[in-house]
């Protein structure tokens, strides 16, 4: 079957003669010329033997009176074949129908004609675009036609394919549980070429609304694609991967993987909403700081009742002799040292529940310049009751300036370290070693030695692995190493590990320093054995 559709074009008629080709009867023109009436039928020949359409002329009858080398490759025949014959006799009838039926209606409307014209040429399925127009003598008179045909057919199966592809696309952009933003760098600003349902609702109007649109045109593009960022991923190609936190209308605070791709002048832009997963993540971290302060609770209350007894004692000497006759010197002396220790052992009791209290808050997760031994000697606080059993803590602090960090985080991570290496501790005698030190300009250093029982070879590989643990059933979640390592590398340090069997295992923690501080002198040492 073919099919086509007719267009008139306002052209006229063309009256130059066209030239004779090899096969044409009695060498002449259309026009019944010679050769001299057409100065330029060699350019005429080159140039149509060049150009990939089919150029052709008939006369009245349907004869083929010229045709060039391309239309020739379309009919499969040597030119000499199809010079004098028409359509019919070169094709199938069902072949021929479409293309007699196009010259039938340019011979009756006298002038040129355009139509896209579906057929099927030597069994093959074309598509063209094709040109018929009228041939007249000098005095007016109709003596043939001429066309040009362009097979589009390539053309066209791209254009399908291009269509497939763009439906693909959308089909899956839309399945896809990310946001996703198609953008075009423009003089004006990033355009929005494409977005899935997920980038609706970000933006909050249909994809028809928004497509076509300056994207700075929204309030939310400013997270989603901010421009600075687009230009650094330009200028670099590298795509860019990292975690933002954006307050959005009437949903909140949430957090969004962002990933930026550069494809051309164009960016791709994917948002996966991770705030479920960040907010498990933080349920999953205070959970394993209650089971820390769980461990904690009887050496903590020990602790506290230690200093308690003694300021209670204190009282009661000094409420004692307070009722007796007015004191004398000495007795006053002797108070005022009652009160002063009565002191001192209130701030040991105030020192430790504060220690309690920074552990036990909710994750906070702004960052901030931290003093790192201030909050490592408010973990061994905390820890102590589990560290004085096992054996001696030596402190070997360097001088240090504040590290960009979050003093609750790290009080988890220290907590946790240090009751690993307690519980490494196989009898009384052991050592537990804080170590700490500038690594380069830029970076601190914190150690925790022990000289315990150490940790398997194989098992080095999955130590910060959520679940895995090497203690027995009921002392440890498999979690706090995991939680540990999780939080170092999220404010953007670096925890590892070495260890031997029988002779002990140092974590090692690297931390960012506070940009502000860098220039500052180093906070001063706290070196001590208790």
């Amino acid at each position: 079957m073919s099919e086509s559709r007719v267009s008139a074009a306002p052209q006229e008629s063309l009256s130059t003669p066209l030239p004779e080709r090899p096969g044409a009867a009695g060498g002449e023109s259309l026009t019944g010329g010679r050769e001299s009436e057409l100065p330029y039928r060699e350019l005429f020949l080159s140039v149509a033997e060049l150009i990939p359409e089919a150029i052709y002329t008939k006369d009245l009858q349907g004869r083929y009176t010229f045709i060039n080398s391309a239309g020739a490759r379309y009919l499969g025949l040597p030119i000499p074949e199809i010079i004098g014959r028409k359509d019919c006799e070169l094709m199938t009838p069902e072949e021929a129908q479409n293309t007699l039926e196009f010259d039938r209606q340019t011979l009756l409307a006298g002038r040129t004609l355009h139509a896209e014209m579906t057929e099927f040429l030597g069994g093959v399925r074309r598509e063209w675009i094709s040109t018929r127009g009228i041939l007249r003598r000098p005095d007016g008179q109709m003596m043939g036609m001429f066309g040009i045909s362009r097979d589009v057919s390539e053309h066209r199966r791209s254009e399908a394919t291009q269509l497939q592809n763009e439906a693909l696309f959308r089909a899956t952009a839309s399945s896809s549980f990310d946001a996703f933003f198609l953008l075009r760098e423009e003089p004006d600003g990033l355009r929005l070429l494409r977005l899935n349902s997920h980038g609706e609702a970000l933006l909050g109007c249909q994809a028809t609304e928004a497509e076509g649109g300056l994207f700075t045109d929204f309030p939310q593009a400013g997270f989603i694609a901010p421009p600075h960022l687009c230009q650094e991923v330009w200028r670099t190609g590298k795509p860019h991967d990292e975690e933002v936190e954006q307050a959005l209308p009437q949903q909140g605070r949430r957090w969004f993987r962002r990933q930026l791709s550069a494809v051309g002048n164009c960016m791709a832009v994917m948002l996966r909403d991770i705030t479920q997963q960040r907010e498990n993540e933080l349920r999953l971290r205070l959970n394993e700081r209650m089971a820390a302060i769980g461990m904690l609770a009887a050496g903590v209350a020990h602790e506290i009742n230690n200093p308690l007894a003694f300021v209670s004692s204190n009282l009661n000497f000094i409420d004692t002799e307070l009722r007796r006759a007015p004191p004398s010197a000495a007795d006053v002396t002797e108070l005022r040292e009652a009160i002063s220790d009565a002191r001192e052992g209130a701030e040991r009791m105030r020192i430790i529940v504060q220690s309690l209290k920074a552990l036990s808050r909710g994750d906070s997760i702004t960052t901030q310049p931290v003093d790192l031994h201030e909050v490592l000697e408010n973990s061994v606080h905390l820890a102590w009751s589990r560290l004085r059993s096992k054996g001696r803590l030596v402190r070997d602090y360097g001088e240090l300036p504040p590290v960009l960090g979050n003093s609750v985080q790290l009080s988890q991570v220290f907590v946790n370290l240090l009751i690993n290496a307690a519980q490494a501790l196989q009898k009384t005698g052991g050592e537990i070693r804080l170590v700490t030190r500038m690594h380069s300009p830029n970076r601190a250093l914190v150690e925790v030695h022990d000289n315990g029982c150490g940790i398997a070879a194989e098992h080095l590989d999955r130590i910060f692995e959520p679940f895995f643990t090497t203690k027995p059933v009921g002392e440890g979640t498999g979690l706090g190493l995991s939680i540990s390592h999780d939080i170092v590398r999220g404010l953007g340090g670096e925890l590892s590990v070495s260890s031997t069997l029988d002779v002990g295992t140092t974590f090692r923690i690297l931390l960012p320093a506070a940009p502000e501080a860098m220039a500052q002198p180093p906070l001063p040492t706290g070196d001590g054995v208790h």
